[in-house]
């Protein structure tokens, strides 16, 4: 019994002894296979030189890349590369659901889905483009996932976006890193090709899922190219809009013969689509826009006439008349204050160069889907007086309805008849890395200017000159070698003294978001909480928004784009009590605190602000804008509003005093004293007069438009507000 009872422990020792062994192997066996999932490239090997060929002193394309040895279970892949600068870290490469069968990228290809680089915020691949010489680490890492990669549909996908989402997924990583040293001269060198501000665009797969032809697009589409325009600007349908893609920027001469300049120059949009509604009905009301209300057939935006597009459109004011203002162009255009050209009168030049010239050509259309014709009938007869309505338009028996140009105001469309959803117009993003200021301050001198000419030179750069009480100015930008759509700038303007300046400035994406308002969602991981929120506001002009020393947002369309108004949405996490702490302010060119500085419209600006926070888990709204927030105003001016009147103002003379300080430098931090604050004052509708944007937002009963206590002189305010947890 005994040799027997040892007999069995003997045996049990060996099973459990193989099983741990068998145990032991099969960890062993993974964890060499994870070990075995290595990254290389045909063209380049781990820490040696990257090709020229894949950098932006050679084709600017993406190198081949192979990965073997990922993990059995691996389902899909992700890509990063990326760079550690001393500033922080840049990325050019983010792609993901990568399919699990693919153990190659070739040269150049895209696989699975792509989220944007840091170099110009597109959804591609960068190529190295250090602005210094000396050598420079890339690293490329493959990410294999044990699923798919998901983000909500509003989403921004950039590199930290990407890290988060495969963070609990990744079952191994491979990685190599390249180096590429750029000499003095290619750090300098421009790219020899010219900007091509007319090349073919392609519409962002954000707003485009298909190309479905119909009557209306048939017509839309065969405007474009029975113009001529057809190699310049593409036409895409879907069953309710047509896109008229675009760069914005037209074939004819731009922004000679304007005197009242505002130092703006035209720097390409690329992808910019206006969608054009395919079934166009008549609405109940009319619409005013502050923004393009229709689109040329070359692509350019159509504006209405006004300088601010506060119209009565029963009234004429020749004060925000663009043309007697004398800041148009000889072909009806001008560049707006993110540098964007477009129309505000008949566009003249472009007629003169499209294929069809006859009075049945037609030469735009409208965002409510009617077309823009002429100044003549479509059979060529004369338009009698009193034949237009109050938007410049009449009756069609073709299509319904048609707008018509004019040689007296209103000139072109004044305001839209049919029905239009303008959450889902789009804007032109305005330049980007204005980090000095150089042009954030730009005005039309008093008087105007002399002389003003565009020229385009052989290797692609572009000047504007002009001659004010005889001294020569000019703005001059070219391709910059930072990214395809980064432009290097030097300039001598009046606004800024007449000193000679530069920068490098990008034109971002286009935001082309056929849905209201986009939600972004917090990418800054020091908001974080278990309660999740949604902030929801509208500014006159611009504002960003803390959770106590943490930034949370930044308005994201510059306080120097024209008729910047717009809504920002915003989800993120957090503790109650929540410190919410805001910079809000309204444009002004200098400490006048006046806009249009010298031109006949000039005036006194008026802000306003407004937002909600609301709990996403309850879809309760538990904070609103009104009097309870502290609010210190900054900057307040003119502190005669007789300033406005004003031939030559100047800031800090004679009625154009101004008041101006800097905010506290612990304002952001929860045990800041406001006691000493006044109260925000809440204005109302009709004052704050809320513009694009407004109507994105689903707004609480109780939220209330809040500034300082008079909405034109006070231009800069700081506001506090500490939101407890509801009951």
């Amino acid at each position: 019994m005994m040799k027997n009872t040892y007999a069995f422990l003997l045996s049990a020792l060996c099973c459990v002894t193989l099983s741990a062994c068998n145990e032991q192997n099969s960890q062993s066996l993974e964890q060499s296979s994870l070990n075995d999932f290595t990254l290389t490239s045909s063209k380049v090997s781990d820490g040696g030189n990257l090709p020229i060929t894949y950098t932006c002193d050679g084709q600017s394309i993406s190198p081949p890349l192979n990965w073997s040895g990922a993990p059995n279970t691996t389902k899909y892949y992700a890509l990063i590369m990326d760079h550690k600068a001393p500033e922080g870290m840049h990325w050019y490469w983010t792609m993901y659901n990568i399919a699990a069968d693919k153990t190659q990228i070739k040269a150049g290809e895209t696989l699975g889905e792509v989220g944007s680089n840091s170099v110009n915020d597109l959804n591609q691949y960068a190529p190295p483009c250090s602005k210094g010489p000396g050598e420079k680490s890339y690293t490329y890492t493959v990410y294999a996932l044990s699923a798919p990669v998901t983000f909500n549909s509003d989403t921004k996908v950039d590199r930290s976006a990407l890290l988060a989402a495969v963070k609990d997924i990744t079952l191994d990583t491979a990685s190599m890193t390249v180096k590429y040293s750029r000499s003095a001269n290619s750090a300098e060198q421009k790219p020899d090709s010219k900007p091509t501000p007319n090349e073919q665009p392609k519409p962002d797969k954000s707003y485009l899922t298909a190309n479905v032809k119909s009557p209306r697009c048939d017509a839309i589409t065969q405007s474009v190219s029975n113009a001529g325009f057809d190699q310049s600007v593409s036409v895409t349908c879907d069953e309710q809009y047509a896109y008229i893609a675009s760069s914005t920027y037209p074939d004819h001469d731009v922004m000679t013969g304007i005197t009242g300049t505002n130092e703006q120059i035209p720097v390409p949009a690329k992808d910019y689509a206006a969608p054009i509604k395919l079934n166009p009905k008549k609405a109940k009301t009319i619409t005013t826009i502050d923004a393009a209300v229709g689109v040329a057939v070359n692509g350019v935006p159509i504006y209405d006439y006004s300088s601010q597009g506060e119209l009565d459109v029963n009234s004429y004011d020749e004060k925000h008349d663009t043309l007697a203002l004398g800041q148009l162009d000889i072909c009806g255009g001008h560049a707006g204050r993110g540098d964007d050209y477009h129309y505000h009168v008949s566009p003249t030049c472009m007629i003169n160069t499209m294929k069809n010239q006859s009075s049945d050509a037609i030469i735009g259309w409208a965002y409510d889907g009617y077309p823009l014709y002429g100044s003549k009938n479509p059979d060529g007869s004369a338009i009698a007086k009193g034949d237009l309505d109050v938007c410049n338009g009449q009756t069609d028996d073709t299509f319904g309805y048609r707008y018509q140009t004019s040689a007296t105001p209103p000139y072109i469309i004044q305001c839209l008849v049919g029905e239009v959803d303008t959450a889902k117009l789009p804007r032109v993003s305005p330049l980007s890395g204005d980090t000095q200021g150089i042009r954030a301050d730009l005005r039309p001198p008093q008087g105007g200017v002399e002389n003003l000419t565009h020229t385009i030179s052989e290797n692609g750069s572009r000047t504007m000159s002009y001659s004010y009480k005889g001294e020569n100015y000019f703005t001059t930008y070219s391709p910059a070698s930072q990214g395809k759509d980064c432009y290097s700038f030097k300039q001598k303007t009046i606004s800024n003294g007449g000193k000679v300046q530069t920068g490098t400035f990008c034109r971002g994406p286009q935001p082309n978001h056929l849905t209201p308002t986009v939600t972004k969602q917090n990418t800054n991981s020091a908001i974080t909480g278990k309660h999740n929120l949604k902030l929801e506001a509208w500014a006159d002009n611009w504002f960003t928004a803390y959770i106590g020393e943490q930034l949370l947002v930044e308005d994201s369309v510059p306080i120097t784009t024209e008729r910047s108004f717009n809504a920002q949405s915003i989800t993120f996490s957090a503790n109650y009590p929540i410190e919410l702490n805001l910079i809000i302010k309204d444009f002004k060119q200098n400490d006048t605190g006046l806009e249009y500085i010298g031109a006949k419209n000039q005036q006194m600006g008026d802000g306003g602000f407004i937002m909600q926070l609301t709990e996403t888990d309850t879809n309760k709204v538990v904070a609103v804008s009104d009097q309870s927030f502290k609010c210190e105003i900054l900057h307040k001016a003119p502190l005669n509003k007789l300033c406005e009147s004003e031939t030559n103002p100047v800031a800090g003379e004679g009625v154009c005093t101004f008041m101006s300080k800097e905010a506290p430098t612990n304002w952001l931090q929860s045990n800041f004293d406001n006691a000493n604050w006044a109260n925000a004052v809440e204005h109302n509708f009709a004052d704050v007069g809320p513009k694009d944007g407004y109507d994105d937002i689903n707004w609480d009963e109780n939220a209330k438009f809040i500034w300082g206590e008079d909405l034109e002189t006070d231009n800069t305010l700081i506001c506090k507000a500490t939101i407890e947890q509801p009951q």
